[in-house]
Formats: structure tokens, sequence, C-alpha cells
């Protein structure tokens, strides 16, 4: 009888501690993983947490593609007096070269635990389009430093 108890408190004990704290996740996802040079990739990262506040991510700097277009939406519902948000960052990206192409993983810091998504390798081939460097536009002179030097715009 005492080991009945016993087995129900430590069941009651975990089973409290699990929806006591709050859970986090990140999950990326690509459309494509091979593509010629007149096609874009759309890559969709996806953060759910409980968290009362949810930090920005760390996005990868998406090297060989060009953002095209970016969206960010976000969703909170409240279930059973939890609150869960849905932030979704989706970014249309367009290659700059040919060869296989790295997206590196998004990642999240919740208090002193880093979560990182999945990285992709996207195969590139020649389309009937050539692919386009990123162009760097000059900023204008009232922006320079002390130095004469323009700041760099990633």
């Amino acid at each position: 009888m005492k080991s009945r108890a016993i087995i129900l408190v430590i069941l009651f004990i975990v089973f409290y501690l699990n929806s006591a704290f709050a859970e986090t996740t990140i999950k990326a996802k690509v459309d494509k993983t091979n593509i010629t040079t007149d096609k874009v990739v759309t890559y969709k990262l996806t953060i759910t947490s409980t968290e009362k506040k949810v930090p920005r991510p760390e996005l990868p700097e998406f090297e060989g593609f060009r953002i095209i277009s970016q969206v960010q939406s976000s969703n909170v519902s409240l279930i059973k007096k939890d609150i869960k948000t849905s932030i979704v960052h989706t970014y249309i990206l367009a290659p700059d070269k040919i060869g296989t192409l790295k997206i590196k993983p998004s990642k999240i810091k919740i208090d002193d635990e880093v979560i990182s998504s999945d990285a992709f390798q996207i195969e590139v081939k020649q389309g009937k389009v050539k692919p386009e460097p990123k162009e760097e536009l000059p900023l204008p002179e009232d922006t320079q430093d002390k130095f004469g030097q323009q700041p760099v715009i990633i």
C-alpha cells in the first residue's frame, strides 16, 4: 500500500514538473533541395514556445543566395491556461551561383540552452537565367564616418 502511494506521488511530481517548465522548439524546412538558377527556394523557420517572451532567432547568412522576399507571422493560442506562441519566418531565396549551396542551422537561445534547426544542402544547376551576384549599392555621402569610410550593410 505504501509503495503504491509512493509511486503515485512520484508520477504526480514528474507530470507536474513536465508541465510546469516552458518548452521551445525550432524547426526549419525548405521546399526544394534541387533547383536551377531560374528557380527559387522557400526557407521556412517555425519557432513554437510556451515561454512568455520568445527570443529572436539567429538566422543563417544564406550564403550563395539573395533574399527576394521575407515574411514573419505569429500565432498565439491559449489552451487550458497555457499560452503557446508560434512564430514563422519565411524567406524566398534566389541562387547567386551554381553548385552545392549550404544553408546553416538557425539557432535560438533559451536561458543557457541553444536550440538549433536542421541544416540544408541545395543543389543548384544552370537554368535559362544566369545567377546574379549580390549587388552592393553605395550609400549617400552623408552616411560616411569621420574617416571617409562607408559602413558595410549586410
